[in-house]
């Protein structure tokens, strides 16, 4: 399966809502959907992509584009944590 279907979902100040058929491309983490013009709303609080299933997959607050994902990092040399990061290898969250 390379394609989900889904909703991308951008949620701005006053929880205003606006939610766009998407589908996300399962090896690359990329989500594509359609531009939607937003008109007296100003600060984008989080985005996410939501599965047929229900289940909703965080979108990168840098780029946009890619859902994070979820990878273990070291702190400091001797311990692990858990951190989140985007799936475009090129994008600044890593």
């Amino acid at each position: 399966m390379k394609n989900l279907n889904g909703f991308f979902t951008s949620v701005w100040d006053g929880n205003t809502e606006i939610t766009t058929p998407a589908k996300l491309n399962v090896k690359t983490g990329e989500i594509t959907t359609e531009s939607v013009e937003t008109n007296d709303i100003d600060i984008l609080e989080r985005e996410y992509f939501t599965l047929k299933s229900g289940d909703e997959l965080e979108v990168c607050p840098e780029c946009h584009e890619y859902i994070l994902k979820t990878v273990m990092k070291e702190s400091d040399g001797k311990s692990l944590y858990e951190a989140k990061i985007c799936s475009n290898p090129n994008c600044e969250n890593q």
